[in-house]
C-alpha cells in the first residue's frame, strides 16, 4: 500500500466524527472490527468490514457524515440501555429526554433531526445492517434495546439520506447497531443509580470464546427502572401554574361540583357550584377549576427489561464464513392509574326524569335549594388509592443468518436473512368504568341521562339501572369518608378492563454480489448488486368496554389484520477518480460514489430511488464531501385502518373530546358557541375577540381513522448535504468535522394536531363548529358509523364541535442546519486530556399542511404535530485520564424555543391562515454531568476492573417550563408542566458502577 494510501486510511477513520455524534463522549476506538479504508484500499489489507451506508465491503461512505460511537462511550455516558445512549447525540430529536417508557410516537426509536411525522419514520434502525423488529401497540416501530448493550461493539450513524441502499425510511438517515464479531472472556457490570423518588438496576455481561476459525458468545442484560410519581416533582403537580402558565386544575373534585339544570321554581343560577356546600356558582372556565388531580399521576412508568443474545462465527474455509445470531428480549411497563371520573353527567332529583331514574342521594346546592336536576362533574375517589393499572409488554425473538463466499479475485457472494417476531401488548386492569358510574348515577349509560338513546352508536341498545335505590345508586354529593354509596356499587365503579395486542412477523432475505470490476488510473472500480426480499404480517386485537356497563358483561373485540410483501434490486459502484499519485494539484483524491435501488410494494406501488456523491480531498488532512438522495417511507401497516371497520385502527378512535382554541378569523361561527370565551379568561367570545375556547364539559366529537379513509398515499423524502473534515497532521489528536444538510420530506404521514388544524389553512375543513348543536345525521356520518366504525364512549347530550384528526399524507416539512462536531486529544506530562464538543443548529424550519401556505416553525414545539424544531443543541466534554483514573464533565445545551401547543398562554399569531407569531418562550436548558472511573492496573487482583461514579445533572435543575403535556400512551415520561421530548424529569441522578473482566 503506498504510504499516502495508508496514511489516509487512518486519517479518515479519524474524520468520520461527524456533527451528529456525541462527540464529546466519542472515543473512535479503531479496533480490527472497525477498518474503514478508503476507496482505493485492497480489501486484503485491512479486515474488511461492511459499514453503514454501502453495500461495499470495507468502502466509507462516500459524500456522507458518518460516525461510530464505541465501547469507551458506553463507560463515559453510563447508559443502560441504547436508547439513553442515542439520547446524548444532539442531532437526535429526543436528546436529552428520559429513555424509560414508551416515547411519543416512536416508540423505542430513534429519529434524526425530527424529521417525521405522527405516524412515519425518517429513520432506519439496522442491526448489523438488517432490519429488527418492530413492536409497540401503534405503529410497528423499532426498539434497539432488545440487544444487551455488552453485545454492542460499536454504533453508527449515518445522517443523509440512504434509500438507495437500505430501502424505505432511510429519508433522515440511518443508524445502525453493530454487535462484537467475537468475544474471549467474561466480563460483567452493574450499576445502581438513584435520585429524588426513583432508582434503577442494571446487571450486564457476556461470556466467549474464540477458537482458531471462529467464536461463540453469550450476551444478557437485566435492568430495572422504578416509577416516577407526578407528586414528586413540584414541576409536574402544582395544577394551578398561574402567573407562570396557566391553570391546570380541573372541575372534577370530590364531592362533585355542579351546574343546576333544573328547578321546582323560579330560574336556575348560571355558573357552576364547586361543592354542595357552595352558596354562590363561578363561571364555568378554566381559571376557575379548584381542583389538582394531578398530584394522583404517574409521570415515568416502572419498567423492567431482561434480553439475551448469541452469537456464532466460523470460518469453514478460507472462503466460506458462516455467521448465526439470535436474540430474545422481554420489556415489561407498569403504573398506577389516576382515578376517573364523570363530566357534565346529569344526575336526577324530585320530579325529574322518568319514573326510577331520581337519585336517592340527590343533593341541592346550598346556593339552589330548589334545584331539581344538575350536572355533576365528579372525581371518583377511594380509599385505598387503588385506581387500577395500567401495562404493557413487549416479547421478542429475532435470529439472522449471514453466509458469505468468497468467488475468488476479490469477489464475494453473501446471503442475509433476518427473522423477526414480536408481541407487544398494552393493558389497563381495573380502571375506571365510565357506563357503570353513570348507570348508578341517572340509571342510564348516557350522560344526559336519556333512557331511550343506544349506547352503541349504529344499534338498538340501550342499558338501564331503574329504580336507583340505596343499593345500586352512585353518591357524588358526599366525600370519602362519608359518602353513602353502597361496597359493590364502589367496586364496581373501577372494572374496566382493555387488552391492545399486536404481533408482528418479518422476514428480510438478501443477496448481495460485490467486488471489483477494472482498474482506472485512481485505482480499482468496485461494484455492488443484489436483491431483497421483505414480508411483514401484522394482527392487531383489540378489547374494551361497548359503553353498557363493566366489560365483563358487555365488551367490544377487533381483530385487524394486515400484510406486505415487498421486491427490492440495488446496485452501487465506487469510482476512484482521482489519487494521489497523479499529481494532480489541490487534489489528493477524488472519489464517485452512485447508488440506486427499486422497490415494488404489495399495497402501495413502487419507487426508484437514486444517491450521487463525492468525496474531493485536497489534502490527506482536508476532505470536501458530498450527496445528493432521493427516498421514500412506506406508510405503516397499522395506520392504513382496516376498511371493513370504517377504517379504525389500533391507536385511532372516535369518541368524546374537550376544549379547543379555536381563532376567530378562521372560524367566525365560532362566537356563537354557547359558552364560547376568550381564550384564558372568563370574557364571552365577540366577533371582535382573536382567540375563542369551546368544547368544555367534552361538549365535542374527535375522530382519527385510518389513512385509508383519507386515500392515504406513500411519502417522499429530498436530501442534500456538503460539508468538509479536518485532521490537520501539524495538530496530532484534532479533529473535526462541519456538515451543512438539506432535507426534504413530502406527505408527511400524520394526525393532524387540534393548534395545526384550526391555524392552517390546508387542515381548517377538518373542524366543524355547530353552534346550535350538531345533528345526530351529522354525528354518525362523522363516525363513519355506517361503514362499520364505532364511537368510543358515550356521545355528549350535545356537540358543538366535531374535529377529524385522521391519519393522513398532511405534513410537509424542509429543513436546512448544520452539524458539527470536534475533538482535541492531547498530553501534558504523564496526563491525557480530551476536549470536544458537537452540535446541531437548525437555520431554517418550515412546514405546510395539506399543500397550504408553507410556514415557519423554526425553534418551536407542539405545533407540527411530532417532534420539536429547537434551533440549537449541544454536548460538550473536557476530560482528563491519569494512571487509570478519568474524569469527565459534559454540558448539555438546549436552546430556547417557543411553544407553540395548544396548551400555550399567549395565543398564536396567526395571518392569513397561518401561524406567524405568540406562543409562550421556553426557557434555554443547560444541565452538567460528570463520570469518575478507575481501572485497576496490572499489579492488582482486580486487572482491568473497573470502578465508576456517573452523575447526570450535577446541579439538579428542574427542566425548564412548558405550558402542556407532552406525555404519549402508556405513560410515556412527560407530565404538564415540561417537555418530555428534551427534557429529563428525573433530576439528579447518582450511579455506582462496578465493571469485572476475566
Amino acid at each position: 500500500m503506498p504510504a499516502s494510501r495508508s496514511l489516509r486510511a487512518s486519517v479518515l477513520a479519524a474524520l468520520t466524527a461527524a456533527a451528529i455524534s456525541t462527540g464529546p463522549a466519542i472515543a473512535q476506538e479503531q479496533t480490527s472490527d472497525q477498518a474503514t479504508p478508503t476507496a482505493g484500499s485492497e480489501l486484503g489489507e485491512l479486515e474488511t468490514v461492511l459499514v453503514t451506508g454501502s453495500s461495499i465491503r470495507g468502502a466509507v461512505p462516500v459524500g456522507s457524515n458518518m460516525v461510530a460511537v464505541g465501547q469507551d462511550t458506553i463507560e463515559k455516558t453510563a447508559a443502560i440501555n441504547l436508547s439513553s445512549l442515542v439520547n446524548t447525540v444532539p442531532a437526535i430529536s429526543t436528546s436529552g429526554s428520559l429513555a424509560q417508557g414508551e416515547n411519543v410516537f416512536s416508540y423505542y426509536s430513534p429519529q434524526i433531526h425530527s424529521l417525521a411525522g405522527s405516524s412515519s419514520n425518517t429513520t432506519l434502525v439496522v442491526a448489523d445492517g438488517l432490519r429488527i423488529p418492530g413492536g409497540g401497540t401503534q405503529f410497528n416501530q423499532s426498539d434497539p434495546n432488545i440487544i444487551p448493550i455488552s453485545a454492542i461493539q460499536r454504533v453508527e450513524v449515518l445522517a443523509d439520506g440512504a434509500s438507495s441502499v437500505y430501502g424505505s425510511d432511510a429519508v433522515a438517515g440511518v443508524v445502525n447497531f453493530i454487535t462484537r464479531r467475537t468475544f474471549d472472556g467474561f466480563e460483567s457490570n452493574v450499576a445502581y443509580g438513584f435520585a429524588d423518588g426513583y432508582d434503577n438496576l442494571d446487571l450486564n455481561m457476556i461470556w466467549g470464546h474464540t477458537w482458531e476459525t471462529g467464536g461463540v458468545y453469550f450476551a444478557s442484560q437485566y435492568n430495572n427502572s422504578s416509577e416516577l410519581m407526578a407528586r414528586d416533582r413540584p414541576f409536574t403537580s402544582r395544577g394551578d401554574y398561574r402567573p407562570v402558565g396557566s391553570n391546570n386544575n380541573s372541575f372534577q373534585c370530590s364531592p362533585s361540583t355542579m351546574t343546576v339544570t333544573g328547578v321546582s321554581s323560579g330560574v336556575a343560577p348560571s355558573g357552576v357550584f364547586l361543592s354542595p356546600d357552595a352558596t354562590a356558582t363561578v363561571s364555568n372556565t378554566p381559571s376557575n377549576a379548584p381542583c389538582n388531580n394531578s398530584l394522583y399521576a404517574t409521570l415515568v412508568p416502572e419498567q423492567y427489561r431482561l434480553n439475551g443474545l448469541m452469537k456464532i462465527v466460523n470460518e469453514f474455509s478460507d472462503r466460506l464464513t458462516v455467521i448465526g445470531m439470535v436474540n430474545f428480549n422481554r420489556q415489561r411497563s407498569e403504573f398506577a392509574q389516576a382515578p376517573g371520573g364523570l363530566t357534565s353527567a346529569t344526575a336526577f332529583g324530585p320530579g325529574q326524569g322518568v319514573l326510577g331514574q331520581q337519585n336517592p342521594f340527590f343533593r341541592a346546592p346550598a346556593g339552589a335549594p330548589n334545584a331539581t336536576r344538575e350536572s355533576v362533574t365528579w372525581l371518583a375517589l377511594r380509599e385505598d388509592g387503588d385506581y387500577g393499572t395500567a401495562e404493557t409488554q413487549a416479547d421478542v425473538a429475532y435470529a439472522t443468518l449471514n453466509i458469505s463466499y468468497e468467488l475468488g479475485n476479490d469477489w464475494s457472494v453473501s446471503l442475509e436473512d433476518g427473522l423477526g417476531w414480536n408481541r407487544s401488548a398494552g393493558n389497563a386492569i381495573n380502571t375506571f368504568c365510565t357506563a357503570c358510574a353513570l348507570l348508578a348515577l341517572n340509571g342510564t349509560a348516557q350522560a344526559n341521562g336519556n333512557p331511550t338513546a343506544s349506547n352503541i352508536a349504529g344499534q338498538n341498545v340501550v342499558a338501564l339501572n331503574m329504580p336507583l335505590t340505596t343499593s345500586n345508586a352512585l353518591d357524588v354529593w358526599s366525600p370519602l369518608g362519608s359518602n353513602l354509596t353502597s361496597p359493590a356499587v364502589l367496586r364496581q365503579l373501577y372494572s374496566a378492563n382493555t387488552e391492545n395486542t399486536n404481533f408482528n412477523t418479518t422476514n428480510q432475505t438478501r443477496l448481495t454480489f460485490q467486488g471489483p470490476v477494472f482498474d482506472l488510473p485512481a485505482g480499482q472500480v468496485k461494484v455492488a448488486v443484489g436483491a431483497e426480499y421483505f414480508w411483514h404480517e401484522q394482527t392487531q386485537k383489540i378489547s374494551g368496554s361497548n359503553n353498557t356497563g363493566p366489560t365483563t358483561t358487555g365488551s367490544t373485540f377487533r381483530v385487524y389484520n394486515y400484510d406486505r410483501n415487498v421486491k427490492s434490486a440495488f446496485a452501487e459502484v465506487l469510482l476512484p477518480v482521482i489519487s494521489s499519485e497523479m499529481g494532480i494539484p489541490f487534489v489528493h483524491q477524488f472519489d464517485l460514489n452512485i447508488s440506486g435501488r427499486y422497490d415494488e410494494y404489495s399495497d402501495v406501488g413502487d419507487t426508484k430511488n437514486p444517491k450521487y456523491a463525492f468525496n474531493w480531498d485536497l489534502t490527506p488532512s482536508f476532505r470536501v464531501r458530498g450527496n445528493y438522495a432521493s427516498a421514500f417511507v412506506a406508510p405503516p401497516l397499522a395506520v392504513i385502518g382496516d376498511p371493513s371497520q370504517g377504517y379504525l385502527y389500533a391507536s385511532g378512535s372516535v369518541g368524546p373530546t374537550g376544549t379547543i382554541n379555536v381563532p376567530v378569523a378562521n372560524y367566525p361561527d365560532v362566537v356563537n358557541v354557547p359558552g364560547a370565551v376568550v381564550q384564558n379568561t372568563n370574557t364571552p367570545c365577540t366577533a371582535s375577540s382573536d382567540v375563542c375556547t369551546i368544547g368544555q364539559g367534552n361538549l365535542a366529537m374527535r375522530r382519527q381513522l385510518g389513512g385509508g379513509f383519507s386515500n392515504m398515499v406513500p411519502q417522499k423524502g429530498r436530501s442534500w448535504s456538503f460539508g468538509v473534515d479536518f485532521a490537520p497532521e501539524w495538530l496530532p489528536g484534532f479533529t473535526s468535522a462541519v456538515t451543512f444538510f438539506h432535507n426534504k420530506f413530502i406527505g408527511g404521514v400524520s394526525s393532524p394536531s387540534p393548534t395545526a388544524i384550526v391555524n392552517s389553512r390546508g387542515l381548517n375543513d377538518l373542524l366543524t363548529i355547530c353552534p346550535s348543536g350538531c345533528t345526530e345525521q351529522q354525528i354518525l356520518e362523522f363516525a363513519n358509523v355506517a361503514n362499520g366504525a364505532s364511537i368510543n364512549g358515550a356521545v355528549p347530550p350535545v356537540v358543538y364541535y366535531m374535529i377529524d384528526q385522521s391519519s393522513r399524507n398532511a405534513l410537509n416539512l424542509l429543513l436546512e442546519g448544520i452539524d458539527y462536531t470536534f475533538m482535541y486529544d492531547f498530553s501534558i506530562g504523564n496526563i491525557d486530556f480530551t476536549v470536544g464538543d458537537s452540535a446541531s443548529y437548525f437555520t431554517k424550519y418550515t412546514q405546510n399542511f395539506g399543500g397550504g401556505t408553507e410556514f415557519d416553525i423554526l425553534d418551536t414545539s407542539g405545533f407540527n404535530t411530532t417532534f420539536p424544531s429547537i434551533r440549537f443543541k449541544h454536548r460538550a466534554q473536557v476530560g482528563m485520564e491519569l494512571n487509570g483514573f478519568s474524569a469527565d464533565v459534559f454540558w448539555n445545551h438546549t436552546g430556547g424555543y417557543k411553544n407553540w401547543s395548544s396548551s400555550s398562554v399567549n395565543p398564536i399569531i396567526v395571518q392569513s391562515g397561518v401561524p406567524v407569531g405568540g406562543g409562550d418562550d421556553v426557557d434555554a436548558a443547560n444541565t452538567f454531568d460528570l463520570h469518575a472511573q478507575y481501572m485497576f492496573g496490572d499489579a492488582s487482583r482486580f486487572k482491568g476492573w473497573i470502578v465508576s461514579l456517573d452523575v447526570r445533572n450535577v446541579t439538579d435543575e428542574e427542566p425548564s417550563f412548558y405550558n402542556g403535556n407532552t406525555s404519549g400512551i402508556f405513560g410515556n415520561a412527560a407530565g404538564w408542566g415540561y417537555n418530555g421530548f428534551v427534557s429529563n424529569p428525573v433530576g439528579r441522578l447518582v450511579t455506582l458502577g462496578l465493571r469485572t473482566r476475566m
